[in-house]
């Protein structure tokens, strides 16, 4: 039986924020996004003990990434929780 592994939320300082921010960013114009995100709004968010990193644009969410908190990798997600998109 294999023993499920659980990470604790990872505590992000505001230069590992910035660098989040920054890929997500590079991860939205790298898979094609055209609208720039709106710098003002966009930002990293905690909802229950997992970290997501959320780009607004003029109309409303962009994309929203998962960030694993084992190695801080972005993943792009099709359907996210509600409260991440306001």
């Amino acid at each position: 039986m294999v023993k499920e592994q659980v990470y604790d939320t990872p505590r992000l300082d505001t230069g590992q924020r910035t660098e989040l921010l920054r890929r997500a960013y590079a991860a939205w114009f790298k898979g094609g996004g055209k609208e720039m995100p709106n710098a003002e709004r966009s930002g990293v968010k905690v909802r229950l003990r997992l970290v997501y990193v959320v780009l607004h644009g003029a109309a409303g969410v962009l994309v929203v990434y998962r960030v694993r908190p084992d190695n801080l990798a972005l993943r792009a997600m099709k359907r996210w929780p509600e409260s991440v998109g306001k």
